[in-house]
């Protein structure tokens, strides 16, 4: 059990909160600690995943990408060459994502009941936690198992290095975090840490996040939208704060609006109980599952990692934006990604007609309805 000043400092840390109780409200709460997962793997939100590798791809074709729901077999476009449209979400409606902060032994506990699900998650640790018993075991087999490890510092502590919740701080901010990062690599088979999420919400740490990664989720509530107009900020990405009291049906409410609102929503957990180690806002381990459950029987709500849904989240952003540059009679929409992109990543798009070519190979129709295109080629065009 941790002692009561140790509760007493996450308490501190909650940003957005009146109280250490915090409240059921629609997520606008914030966090005493924060965590962040670095994983690529996807699992379609219509059952099981494939297996997955360690820079996040899988077995379900060039993509790594679920397959959307609705039948195969669907005859390639025909009409005259045009109506270039990214799918949002990778065809899927919306998109959830589920997280839990500081590598705390409760998650350890449960992790495989968490696992069990089949879905992958994003586990937010802080590397100075690292004496829990099955610590990197237990991250091991996240990754393995699909899931992304994210960086949340080493010692847990606001940006100026002070109410540090794992002993004393490294000798600057860049310390806390590279050195998580280096952590990570090096225990765990995941190739590079893309996502992080600051301790205590911190906004002090965004600058250096954003030379280090691809996004940063937040602590703030909301929704995150598909359209190229959304303003969410990729390094202050909201959330909703699970606290005492909620059930499964109130995680599967939140998932409900996501898809109603064809958004993503990023869900983040701490302490999971049963568990003989309260640290903050304590949830049923069958409470979380079965709001993990309720998002797989929507059959379109892709249920997958932060770095899997950022990565197409921003791509997706990216490419819609691209006004092509015309050639005859072909056209050629032209990007370049955004810094600490994961390599190896694909969009979901769709035309009228013609035929769609990167580095002057044709891209295969994908009879569920859509073409493939690689975001390393930087390009692609539409031809007759």
């Amino acid at each position: 059990m941790r002692s009561p000043s140790f509760a007493s400092l996450l308490c501190v840390g909650a940003l957005f909160f009146a109280s250490c109780g915090g409240g059921n409200g629609g997520g606008t709460g914030g966090a005493g600690m924060t965590g962040s997962a670095g994983t690529t793997g996807s699992a379609g939100s219509t059952g099981t995943a494939g297996s997955r590798g360690t820079d996040g791809s899988t077995s379900n074709g060039p993509s790594g990408l679920p397959t959307p729901p609705g039948a195969g077999g669907l005859p390639p476009p025909s009409g005259t060459p045009g109506n270039f449209t990214v799918l949002a979400w990778a065809g899927f409606t919306a998109a959830v994502s589920w997280t839990f902060d500081d590598s705390q032994p409760s998650q350890i506990a449960h992790y495989a009941e968490l696992a069990a699900v089949g879905i992958p998650m994003t586990f937010y640790i802080s590397t100075g936690n690292n004496t829990e018993s099955g610590y990197d075991a237990t991250w091991t087999q996240a990754v393995n198992d699909g899931s992304e490890i994210g960086n949340h510092t080493v010692h847990h502590c606001h940006a100026d290095l002070t109410m540090c919740s794992f002993g004393t701080p490294d000798a600057t901010l860049t310390q806390e975090i590279d050195d998580c990062s280096t952590y990570i690599t090096q225990h765990y088979p995941q190739v590079a840490t893309w996502t992080a999420a600051s301790p205590f919400g911190d906004t002090g740490y965004d600058s250096d996040d954003q030379s280090r990664f691809l996004v940063n989720r937040g602590v703030g509530g909301g929704m995150v939208g598909a359209s190229p107009n959304d303003n969410t900020d990729p390094f202050n990405l909201p959330i909703y704060l699970a606290q005492p009291g909620d059930t499964a049906s109130i995680f599967s409410g939140q998932i409900d609006s996501a898809h109603s609102g064809g958004k993503w929503l990023i869900i983040l957990v701490h302490s999971i109980t049963p568990t003989s180690a309260t640290w903050y806002n304590p949830v049923a381990i069958t409470d979380v599952t079965g709001g993990m459950t309720h998002g797989q029987s929507l059959g379109d709500v892709w249920s997958d990692t932060v770095v899997a849904i950022a990565a197409y989240w921003r791509a997706q952003k990216l490419v819609s934006g691209v006004t092509p540059t015309p050639s005859g009679t072909s056209q050629t929409w032209t990007w370049t990604l955004p810094a600490n992109f994961p390599t190896g990543k694909y969009l979901r798009v769709t035309v009228a007609g013609g035929t769609l070519t990167q580095g002057g190979n044709v891209v295969p129709w994908n009879d569920h309805g859509y073409y493939e295109i690689a975001l390393d080629a930087g390009s692609v065009t539409l031809s007759p």
